[in-house]
Parts: structure tokens; sequence; C-alpha cells
């Protein structure tokens, strides 16, 4: 299992939602019977000046003091606006020299526009073949080929613009309903960012308290998570099944079916 965090905002990335992410490494729920905490690897994708920086770094985030100095640039620069952060629980031994492979993860929608990508999805077989959903996940993991089959299908605005907010609903509700249906799955739980706009999307076989994703409003950010944040002191929503909120560094918030 895996964690991720969202955020966007008026001013600067609230230091509290950084600190208590990180908190996740070592508390972070994972279903019963196989411990707590997500030490295997960290990633954080932001704008400082407008431009994305993505840091990625194997091992426990609490032990890291890169962490906390992303944490710290972060939280101290006007316009880091958007925010996307990752808590992988343990690489599998194949994937331990591959940092490519945290999150959050870069790609390019068919206009190519610049897009990242987080999520702690849980995918399995094909329902009828038993076809793996990622045949080598050296090369690829389910994250991956979930956010290069989204990317592909957003498509662009007239005149090669970005995609719209109904273009990327769109792509989310026919790639989450085709994977649900061709394989076996927990839960899909992600969020994306063109870096001014987040989505966050869920969308669940069935409901449990470790495969939950919440967001919260504050006075001047919105911050999503795969759970509550106990560093942050806001009312925590629960993020329906089959439901994307959209967001933005406006504090513009709206509602979706999937």
């Amino acid at each position: 299992m895996c964690r991720f965090l969202c955020v966007a905002t008026k001013g600067i990335v609230p230091h509290q939602a950084m600190s208590g992410f990180k908190r996740l490494a070592r508390r972070g729920r994972n279903p019963p019977g196989t411990g707590k905490g997500h030490r295997g690897g960290w990633g954080v994708g932001y704008y400082p000046g407008g431009r994305l920086r993505l840091v990625k770094e194997f091992g426990d985030p609490t032990c890291s003091v890169r962490y906390d100095e992303v944490s710290h640039m972060a939280a101290s620069n006007p316009d880091a606006r958007v925010l996307l952060g990752h808590l992988w629980s343990s690489p599998a031994k194949q994937l331990s020299e591959h940092k490519e492979m945290i999150a959050p993860f870069q790609g390019f929608d068919a206009a190519g526009h610049e897009w990242i990508f987080v999520s702690d999805s849980s995918i399995g077989v094909k329902r009828i073949t038993g076809e793996p959903y990622v045949v080598d996940p050296v090369k690829e993991t389910c994250p991956q080929r979930l956010f290069r089959e989204l990317s592909a299908r957003m498509l662009p605005a007239p005149g090669g613009g970005p995609a719209s907010r109904d273009a990327v609903i769109s792509a989310l509700k026919m790639v989450l309903d085709h994977t649900a249906q061709e394989y076996e799955f927990g839960h899909l739980n992600l969020a994306m960012s063109n870096g001014t706009t987040v989505y966050m999307a869920r969308y669940v076989d069935k409901e449990a308290d470790w495969n939950e994703a919440h967001f919260c409003r504050l006075p001047r950010s919105i911050v999503g998570c795969s759970e509550p944040l106990e560093t942050i002191d806001g009312k925590w929503e629960p993020l329906a099944d089959r439901q994307v909120i959209i967001f933005d560094n406006g504090l513009n918030m709206s509602k979706a079916k999937l």
C-alpha cells in the first residue's frame, strides 16, 4: 500500500500538511495483518516559480533531511501553489535501483501538456485470463500504466489547448470503468494536476478504513490525502466512491460523479 497527498493553495503550502504526511510513513494504515507505515520511499512534486520540481528518495521520510528541506521550501515559497506527494510502502527488490518508479509521475496529455500523478491504487489480474495488469513491473508499475492510459485519453481543447475539466473527467470515467470491469481490484484512489488544478478521484470495489480518501478545506488551502492528517485542525470530509473533486489554487472547488 501507498499514501498520497495533494494540495492547492492561495498562499503557501501548509507546513502542517507536509509534517502530517511524513508521520504516515510510520503510522499510515494498511490492510489488516500487514502492520502500519509506508517507509519504502517518498516523492514530492511542486511548482516553485511556476515550473515543476520533482524530488524522490528511497527510505523513510522521517529520517530524511531532504524531505525536511523540501517541506521548508514548499512552505516558504508563495509561488509553489500546487503540491503532490507520495509515500511508497516497500518497493519490490527488483525496483530498488529505480528511483523513477517512485511517484509523483510526470507525463503529458494528448496535446503535450504536462501533468503529474499519484495514487494508492490496488490492481490485480485480469478477471477472465488471469493476466497481470503489468507484465514487467521494472519497466512499468501499475500506477504508471494507469497514468499513461489516462493521459492518452485526455483530449485537448479546440486549438490544442489543455484538456478541459469535462475532458479530464471523461478520461477518468472511461479508464477507471474499464479497469474495474477488466481487472480484479480493491480500490483506485488517485490525484493528478497540471500545476494549477488538482483532480482527486476514488473508485472502490469494497470500502475499508485502510483505503479511504479524504479532503479538508482550510482558509487558504485545500488538502487531500489518503487518510486524515492529525496535524491539520479542520473538518476532513470523505471522498465518496466513484467521485472526483476538482480544486485549484484559487480555492475554487467542484465535484463530479464517475
